[in-house]
């Protein structure tokens, strides 16, 4: 073989070489690849935390262990159907919460954190869960929809449609701040055109719950050159500005009524804060709000209160005079009176007569002292008669005897008969009363028991010349100050022969 074609040969031999070491960095590439892949899966298979960027209704479960995934959901109220998932903001400051319970969210912290871990380690599979670990970190992964039941939409509808209605009363209507710092009439300019539809609002919470929105803004603003309706603040004051009603017994009904605050505000005032607002803006009008004496009562508070008392003695009386003041007594004791009820004494006896247990005794007619059935019993009436005054009843009837008595107080005496002098009182307070008599330690005792709605009391007081007596009722109130001090009656008496 020549020279020449030993260096052809040569020549032809070198680029079989360089194709050589092209395939062996190819093959040595492809064994690192697989190398580097295998020890992935491998790596990826002894992971022991959740992997990464998996999460729940924005909470993040990746990098956690199955406890620590466990208890981050439930801090976030996952196990609790109580827990608020949705909290919608609405007009007038009034908010709307969903619950998970009715928000189908709730599910057990524990069987959603195993389900977290579980993501991506199918058994005997270890290259599709090195892809599924790949896709999670790539592109994250939310498992809410896996946990997400059918909503409770009667219990959503429900809430929805309170919470408009609310709305609704507030922005549509005057509402009265009655808290002790921020006493006020409240009202929106323009309210008229923020009130909500129900159906709106239900539809919006619906698709809220269905995205696992966390809040929803429904509130909605006026458009610009919005006609506003006018408030007529004078009719408003005429509507609203009143004197506090204390509770009182509803006689019709036979039931208890709640007291009523009273109010006052400045109608020059609320004209201006008015047309200084803006559209859609609440306007607050500070008022002066006056809380009754007696808001609330309830059934205990009936007959709770002593009013009145007095006792009046029997000394110098016979046994039979004794024994119908006993009688008259036991003929009015027990007696309750309605308000509005009037009392008279005649028809509470009924006629003297010895049939009815009535006896002959003292007693005054024509001028004359006589014997007469159901003598003394005038006494009864006149202790009842300063009871009335003293519990602050209103007197119809009543009439002095012809001669001064000495059991009792000038001018504080009530005589009757039957078909003649009458005693007659109403009930004018605005809870029923109870009469008590008795005769007991020598004297007949008369008390009217009832509710004491403010304190106020009463003193008696009487100023006589000659034979005439003037008597006044003075009415104070629980502190000793003077309320009123007015005329009770005119009494004119003769002498004694």
């Amino acid at each position: 073989m020549s020279l020449l074609s030993n260096e052809t040969e040569k020549i032809e031999q070198q680029p079989k070489r360089r194709s050589y070491t092209a395939v062996w960095l190819i093959c040595g590439f492809s064994v690192a690849l697989a190398l580097a892949l295998l020890l992935s899966v491998a790596l990826v298979g002894q992971l022991e935390n959740i992997f990464p960027r998996i999460q729940v209704q924005e909470i993040s479960l990746g990098g956690k262990t199955q406890a620590e995934a466990a208890e981050a959901l439930r801090a976030a109220g996952w196990d609790g159907p109580d827990h608020t998932v949705l909290t919608v903001q609405l007009p007038a400051g009034e908010e709307i919460g969903i619950s998970a319970g009715t928000a189908g969210w709730v599910t057990a912290a524990d069987d959603v954190a195993q389900a977290a871990w579980n993501y991506g380690r199918v058994q005997d599979h270890p290259f599709s869960n090195f892809l599924a670990f790949l896709a999670v970190v790539t592109t994250g992964l939310d498992l809410s929809d896996n946990y997400a039941k059918a909503p409770d939409a009667d219990a959503i509808r429900q809430t929805v449609d309170a919470a408009v209605e609310k709305v609704n009363a507030a922005v549509g209507d005057t509402v009265i701040d009655n808290t002790q710092d921020n006493q006020a009439v409240c009202l929106y300019k323009g309210g008229e055109l923020l009130m909500l539809d129900a159906d709106t609002v239900y539809d919006s919470v619906m698709e809220a719950l269905g995205s696992f929105q966390h809040t929803l803004d429904l509130e909605p603003e006026l458009a610009a050159g919005a006609e506003i309706r006018e408030v007529d603040m004078d009719a408003l004051a005429a509507e609203l500005c009143k004197e506090p009603q204390n509770a009182y017994y509803d006689a019709a009904t036979q039931t208890l009524m709640p007291g009523q605050p009273g109010m006052s505000f400045d109608v020059a005032e609320a004209k201006r804060l008015w047309n200084e607002a803006k559209p859609g803006e609440l306007v607050r009008i500070p008022a002066v709000i006056t809380q009754p004496a007696l808001m609330e009562v309830d059934e205990s508070m009936l007959y709770a209160d002593l009013l009145s008392i007095k006792t009046t003695y029997l000394s110098g009386s016979s046994a039979a005079r004794i024994g119908n003041i006993t009688l008259a007594a036991s003929k009015i004791n027990g007696t309750v009176l309605m308000p509005g009820q009037t009392f008279s004494y005649n028809e509470a006896l009924g006629q003297r007569t010895t049939a009815a247990g009535f006896q002959a005794a003292g007693a005054y007619a024509n001028g004359q002292v006589v014997q007469e059935v159901g003598g003394g019993i005038c006494q009864v009436s006149s202790t009842l008669y300063y009871c009335a005054m003293t519990a602050n009843l209103q007197i119809d009837a009543r009439t002095n005897h012809y001669f001064n008595v000495g059991y009792i107080e000038p001018g504080m005496d009530a005589t009757v008969s039957w078909g003649g002098p009458e005693f007659k009182f109403t009930n004018n307070r605005t809870f029923p009363i109870a009469i008590h008599a008795y005769v007991s330690g020598g004297g007949i005792t008369v008390e009217i028991w009832g509710t004491d709605v403010d304190g106020t009391s009463v003193r008696m007081t009487y100023y006589q010349n000659g034979m005439s007596v003037t008597t006044y009722r003075g009415v104070y109130d629980r502190d000793g100050n003077q309320i009123s001090n007015n005329q009770e009656a005119y009494s004119l008496y003769h002498v004694h022969e």
